[in-house]
């Protein structure tokens, strides 16, 4: 007898067996106990989790005639939500040779002329069953056509016919169809459950296993039972007396748990130099490194989720011995730290497992994360920010401020340089590397003027010479009043230097004295000062100096100090930069590298340019709601285009092949399919394509804005006017530019 595998040597055979789908079990049992059973079913779900062994379980419940000698001959039971597994019908659809129960693969039987052939024989009765059941497998498959042909029967059927319909991708069942039957998702089965109906299964077969061995095949499983009992039958057929950790990720080729964990505390102490021997280590033994960093995102979500829940039991899906190492490394770490740890490592996720070099991704990915810069502790942040505040009201109020011997006079912050980096009201520090000639003389302020800016010698008449007893010694200087007293009587004052270009200084009135903080809203920065005719690169906000000059205090203009509102400044020397040519726009250079893509390929096909042309009439509504999507995918590679499917390709080379693929922008792409051909195809992404001779949108539309470019130049060489002018100048058109 030829061997039979687990996954149907094991094959649940009523609603009890079924593991991970309580719902559907609960809720098909009690239709059939209230005789509230519909006449049409749809199961959806992932690979493996019971929709077909459901159908048959429903067919069985559907057509059981009790244990034979339970009932009396001639009296039909009924339904039982707990078929006996022992008449005649129970062994048949077990066995798959029930001739009432029909079982079609929908992928082989899409066409209308296989579901016209199925429908003229269902109104007879059954043979020998209470009804006669129909079951799909596979049902997205079918056409349009077929669909169509489907609706009235499976709205009307007659009353001994039952359908069940199963399909992995229930998006591409019709609307029509969804509304005339019930539907059943099928949920992921648990890692836990898929465990223990392992650990049942191999109590049957009499093989010893460890946990952590059978975690690994669930965690593989993915929610998948009949994947767990095919990865369960090639790690049995490996040889070994007993099924341990090791043996199954040896078998699998995937790593153990212990090794993710090795990985993870890597991480979380810091240790880039072990990650990278881990990673080095798992590469020799041939593990996928997508799996290995899949597997290791995971691991960190539950690292995090076991350090700020009390109880993660119920969140994780894990072993017991495994729930608990994760416990542990979870309470030696920060959950801060854990969060960045697991934020960084999903964003660099998809360069691990898209890349062209995985494990250079991956171990780049682990340095990076491993050296990353301590977290700084919110309490000591909040204490320096105290320690400032109190700093700062310890200082001395009234408009003072305070200054130790040698250090510069404050200048106006509105008046500075805008080169300068001080952002704040606050005049900037002494800078470390002027010389020592150019910082200006001590000097003590009078706090009536802190703020205001002393108006230049040349800008305005000399005040009158102060007193013997007030007047400053030489080579110190006070600083100006607010508000300047009246004009008297100049005193002989030495000639000021003359500025680069030869202009004379030319004086101010009075009342161009600033006025507190005020500054003329359209007095630029600088204007009229000697030192930035002098310098082109002025210290910024740098304080006044003054110098003496035959015992008489001379003013130097501030680089950066703005000239005061109401004045009469003379026209600066040096004349104004040339203006810089205009930088070529970003779309002017991919115009530019598409249109030379566009030459190099051959003219498209007759039917692929009725594909873009199609293509392009989907993308014309999304310009106006997705304008940013509909510019990726102009530039996409039709592969296939249609009603039923559409397969969309991107050069390995182009910058925008990651951007499609996202669920968001599916969804907008099926949105406006189904508006173009009133049904929702089948949407792929081929990422992976050589340089491809096909033309794209972007291409055509780049051939037809040359074409339109040339004509316009032609036209306008060819314009009366220019004809005109060149026979009157005896001249040609050397260029024609845009209009800008």
């Amino acid at each position: 007898m030829s061997y039979v595998v687990l996954a149907r040597k094991y094959r649940p055979l009523g609603f009890t067996d079924l593991v991970g789908q309580d719902h559907v079990a609960r809720t098909l049992a009690g239709a059939i106990a209230s005789g509230r059973v519909a006449h049409a079913f749809l199961f959806t779900g992932v690979r493996g989790v019971g929709k077909t062994t459901s159908a048959r379980i429903l067919a069985k419940a559907l057509n059981c005639m009790r244990e034979p000698g339970s009932v009396e001959p001639g009296v039909d039971p009924g339904p039982t939500a707990s078929p006996c597994l022992k008449c005649a019908a129970c062994l048949e659809i077990t066995d798959g040779k029930d001739v009432d129960v029909l079982e079609i693969d929908g992928a082989s039987n899409s066409g209308v002329d296989e579901v016209r052939r199925l429908q003229d024989s269902l109104p007879y009765r059954p043979q020998r069953d209470r009804y006669k059941i129909v079951i799909v497998d596979e049902v997205h498959m079918l056409s349009q056509n077929a669909w169509n042909a489907f609706l009235k029967t499976l709205e009307e059927p007659p009353p001994h016919v039952k359908f069940i319909f199963a399909t992995t991708e229930v998006h591409k069942v019709p609307i029509t169809i969804l509304s005339r039957v019930q539907r059943f998702d099928f949920k992921l089965i648990p890692s836990q459950l898929i465990v223990g109906r392992l650990r049942e299964v191999l109590g049957l077969e009499q093989i010893p296993a460890e946990d952590a061995g059978l975690s690994i095949i669930a965690r593989e499983a993915a929610g998948s039972m009949r994947d767990a009992m095919s990865l369960l039958d090639q790690v049995i057929a490996f040889g070994d007396q007993e099924l341990t950790a090791k043996s199954v990720a040896e078998v699998l080729g995937v790593a153990s748990h212990q090794v993710l964990h090795d990985i993870a505390r890597s991480l979380v102490e810091g240790n880039a130099a072990r990650c990278l021997e881990i990673v080095a280590s798992l590469a020799e033994r041939g593990n996928n490194i997508a799996h290995v960093t899949r597997d290791l995102l995971a691991l960190l979500r539950d690292l995090v989720v076991a350090k700020v829940v009390p109880d993660p039991s119920g969140l994780l899906d894990l072993a017991d011995e495994e729930l608990g190492d994760v416990k542990q490394l979870a309470e030696s770490a920060n959950a801060d730290d854990l969060i960045r740890l697991h934020q960084g490592f999903s964003r660099g996720y998809d360069e691990v497992v898209r890349g062209a070099a995985p494990r250079a991704a991956l171990e780049m990915l682990l340095v990076r994360l491993a050296r990353r810069p301590a977290l700084l502790p919110v309490d000591d942040l909040i204490e320096r920010l105290h320690a400032l505040e109190r700093r700062l009201s310890a200082a001395p109020r009234g408009g003072a401020v305070e200054r130790r011997p040698g250090a510069p006079a404050p200048s106006r912050p509105r008046n500075r340089d805008p080169r300068s980096p001080s952002p704040s009201g606050v005049a900037p520090a002494e800078r470390a590397d002027e010389p020592p000639a150019a910082r200006p003389a001590p000097t003590t302020p009078d706090p009536r003027t802190v703020g205001a800016v002393a108006p230049p010698v040349a800008a305005a008449p000399p005040a009158p010479a102060p007193p013997a007893a007030a007047r400053p010694a030489a080579g110190t200087s006070a600083a100006a009043p607010a508000f300047a007293a009246p004009p008297q009587a100049p005193s002989p004052q030495p000639p000021s230097p003359q500025p680069p270009g030869g202009a004379p200084p030319t004086a101010a009135s009075p009342r161009a004295v600033p006025h507190g903080n005020e500054e003329h809203p359209h007095a630029p920065p600088g204007y009229g000062s000697e030192a930035d005719a002098c310098y082109s690169e002025p210290p910024p906000s740098a304080p006044a100096r003054f110098e003496s000059r035959g015992g008489a205090p001379v003013r130097r203009d501030a680089p950066g100090a703005s000239s005061p509102p109401n004045s009469r400044q003379p026209e600066r020397p040096s004349a104004p930069p040339p203006p810089k040519e205009r930088a070529k726009d970003a779309a002017d250079v991919d115009l530019e590298e598409i249109l030379a893509r566009a030459r190099k390929l051959p003219p498209p096909e007759p039917e692929h340019l009725k594909k873009l042309k199609t293509w392009a009439d989907l993308l014309e509504p999304m310009r106006g709601d997705r304008a940013d999507l509909a510019a990726v995918l102009n530039h996409a590679i039709l592969i296939e285009l249609g009603k039923e499917r559409i397969v969309l390709g991107f050069d390995r080379h182009t910058v925008f092949r990651g951007r499609a693929d996202s669920h968001e922008s599916k969804a907008a792409i099926l949105t406006y399919a189904e508006r173009l051909f009133g049904s929702v195809p089948e949407l792929d992404f081929q990422f992976e394509l050589p340089d491809s001779p096909l033309h794209t949108v972007a291409t055509l539309e780049a051939e037809r804005r040359e074409r339109e470019r040339l004509q316009a130049i032609d036209r306008a060489k060819n314009h009366p006017l220019v004809k005109a002018a060149e026979r009157t100048l005896g001249a040609r058109v050397k260029r024609v530019l845009p209009y800008e």
